[in-house]
């Protein structure tokens, strides 16, 4: 290992349902190449980091039943630099165990927690913020955020909104956290120039996180205490971890931990940004014909179509007329058809499942 004590963890646990039917509980959407671009969302997180942290100290949290996923989408990781949650109990727990993990190895960890589904634009300077915050909780017992000026009332992002008084440093006390607000308090919220998009990209020590949570969640705490404590191999972890991770309820890092943590602390963001979170965000990031339509794959042909998603199998002609505005999607097994902007994919998933027709999801 390196001297530095910088280090990244990717999260990359979750199952993606916004962007069924191509993401399934098999094969979730950070492994998916969303943008035709040849990498998926994961491939894309891990070598936007590659130079703000070394190689070797880049770690994916993600699900025991994903391991061979991650290994074959980032071949030159060691094995050993993959944690795998043995259930699905939400980001505090995941990113408590990725805290633990890195202090057995450095003390002084100093670590980096990304989800592995954003959309970076300007990524020089993304680079300098997460040094510039890396250099910053090295330094202070402080958990760090960074957060983003609104460019339109967004009522999918939570907001920040920090004090007054604006150090020198650049590095704000948060003052309050407002999840996903109704239309007329995003509006409010992004004309007062107070507020921020919370993007979800965590910054801290390995320790100063640690004794947060002891704070906040003592008893999920000292249970990985005692996982942890003395000199234990990985292995000889490995079923008290298992054993004792199943028995945590589902624990969202947010209202677990970010907003009421009295030591939160954040960076106003300088590059470009967007939480990839559902299909209209993929159509509205990717390339377009000169009728705004996108297609990724298949052997398409379309007569008076404008501003569509359009993903397709290489195996089958399609023919598309006169749609506008759509998501129209063709998989092995499923063909969904709908507005771009329809927000109830996870309800159509639902009522699949609660017909017991789980092979699809």
């Amino acid at each position: 290992m390196s001297t530095n004590h910088n280090y990244l963890v990717i999260m990359a646990g979750g199952i993606g349902s916004r962007f069924w039917p191509l993401s399934r509980v098999s094969v979730p959407k950070q492994f998916i190449d969303f943008f035709a671009t040849g990498k998926t969302l994961l491939r894309q997180t891990y070598e936007r980091f590659l130079e703000i942290v070394p190689a070797d100290h880049i770690i994916v949290s993600t699900n025991l039943s994903y391991m061979e996923l991650v290994q074959e989408q980032l071949p030159e990781i060691n094995p050993l630099n993959i944690l795998r949650e043995p259930a699905f109990r939400g980001t505090a727990p995941s990113m408590a165990l990725a805290a633990y993990y890195l202090r057995t190895i450095d003390p002084e960890a100093n670590i980096v927690m990304v989800p592995a589904d954003q959309y970076i634009v300007n990524e020089e300077a993304f680079r300098a913020d997460m040094l510039r915050a890396l250099d910053y909780t090295a330094a202070h017992p402080h958990l760090v955020t960074v957060g983003i000026k609104p460019t339109h009332p967004e009522t999918r992002y939570g907001y920040i909104q920090v004090d007054e008084e604006r150090p020198a440093d650049g590095f704000c006390k948060i003052k309050t956290f407002t999840e996903k607000p109704q239309p007329d308090f995003a509006r409010i919220f992004t004309e007062s120039g107070e507020f921020y998009w919370n993007t979800g990209l965590f910054i801290w020590k390995a320790q100063t996180i640690i004794d947060t949570m002891h704070m906040l969640l003592p008893e999920m705490m000292m249970q990985l205490d005692r996982v942890f404590e003395g000199n234990r191999s990985r292995d000889e972890r490995r079923e008290d971890l298992y054993r004792c991770y199943e028995s945590f309820t589902h624990l969202p890092i947010d209202y677990a931990v970010i907003e009421k943590a009295p030591n939160m602390y954040m960076l106003s963001g300088s590059y470009g940004w967007m939480d990839i979170g559902r299909w209209e965000d993929v159509w509205q990031e990717s390339a377009k014909d000169n009728s705004g339509n996108v297609v990724h794959s298949g052997n398409c042909e379309l007569y008076d179509c404008r501003n569509n998603l359009i993903i397709l199998p290489d195996n089958k002609k399609t023919i598309i007329q006169g749609l506008e505005g759509y998501f129209f999607c063709s998989t092995d097994d499923v063909v969904v058809i709908c507005p771009l902007d329809e927000k109830n994919i996870r309800h159509f998933r639902a009522d699949l499942q609660t017909k017991g027709e789980e092979g699809l999801l």
